[in-house]
């Protein structure tokens, strides 16, 4: 599935405190991204495999993005925040850059498939370099929404 059709405005964040520790950014941001859902109760299990995750091996794929994700029997259903970062966050992304964007996915156990499909567009959407700048720019949570809402990627057609 494509960000667009995932993300609502309520999970968009726009972080201007400064975080030095990315397991302490992600938890927070997962928090965020959890409080008033049914799956808030199961928090602390879904960060257990959040952070295993990223321990061992860092969701930084390079240009100042990260997308840690996991999937979890605790994940009833696809969730995605976005959040951009006021500072760069080290992230030990692959091309050693800090990251300002990160796009938080938690996926059902059972949905590997469409787990990388959603990756992948991800990861496209962010390939733009003219469109991280505009995200990274953007005000506010509203104004980072209508962006991602109306972004088309150039690969597909139109």
């Amino acid at each position: 599935m494509e960000l667009q059709e995932l993300l609502t405005s309520k999970s968009v964040f726009r972080y201007e405190e400064r975080s030095d520790d990315k397991l302490e950014f992600m938890k927070d941001m997962l928090g965020r991204t959890l409080k008033g859902t049914p799956m808030e109760a199961n928090l602390e299990k879904i960060w257990e495999g959040l952070r295993e995750r990223e321990v061992s091996m860092s969701t930084g794929i390079g240009l100042g993005v990260a997308i840690p994700h996991c999937s979890s029997e605790w994940v009833d259903d696809v969730i995605v925040s976005l959040a951009v970062l006021g500072s760069p966050l080290e992230f030990q992304a692959v091309d050693d850059e800090p990251v300002q964007i990160v796009v938080l996915l938690l996926m059902p156990r059972n949905r590997f498939d469409r787990h990388i499909k959603t990756l992948a567009s991800i990861a496209r959407m962010f390939n733009d370099e003219g469109f991280r700048q505009k995200i990274v720019g953007a005000t506010d949570e509203e104004q980072i929404f209508e962006l991602i809402q109306s972004f088309q990627d150039p690969t597909k057609e139109q």
